[in-house]
């Protein structure tokens, strides 16, 4: 099965209104389907999900609060493919995506070259343009509580990803 660990997000009316102001040939990310991707594991087998677990057991940590700030764009602004929302204050997700790095890489799965904390709303097919553009830049989205990492499988179909709940690891209160 194909699987990651993510943070699931809220659909707040400001991802809302950001996806809803995008001209062009794109595909928005479906508001059950948003979430911070801690780590994409690519094919893991079934016996190895209890180590997945575990490793995730091992790096939980108390709960808390990521900002939704400010769009961004992979590979860059110039030749969009994603945009993206950013966090305001990564370092919390960053603290937990390596330590499950490290867990994980003693499994075998590849370590991270380079971690960009980010929120998916849109894969671009073509040349697209944000209406009011400036007005995103800066924005705040929303803010959340992260209260539990979830190992997630993903099955890719013709209508888009379908996501699937594997394991709930919940944070400390």
């Amino acid at each position: 099965m194909r699987a990651f660990i993510a943070i699931d997000v809220p659909y707040f009316k400001e991802i809302e209104n950001l996806q809803k102001s995008i001209s062009g040939r794109f595909k928005a990310v479906e508001p059950h389907n948003l979430h911070l991707t801690l780590k994409f594991l690519g094919d893991v087998e079934e016996r190895e999900v209890e180590s997945i677990v575990k490793a995730m057991e091992s790096c939980r940590r108390e709960s808390f609060s990521v900002r939704l700030k400010g769009i961004g764009f992979f590979p860059n602004e110039n030749y969009v493919r994603v945009l993206w929302i950013g966090i305001e204050d990564p370092d919390p997700l960053v603290s937990l995506m390596k330590c499950l790095d490290t867990h994980l890489s003693r499994m075998g799965f590849e370590k991270e070259k380079k971690y960009i904390p980010h929120l998916t709303i849109a894969r671009v097919k073509s040349r697209i343009s944000i209406e009011n553009r400036d007005r995103f830049t800066y924005m705040n989205f929303g803010i959340f509580q992260v209260t539990e990492i979830k190992l997630k499988k993903s099955t890719l179909t013709e209508k888009g990803p379908i996501y699937e709940d594997i394991a709930v690891v919940s944070l400390y209160p």
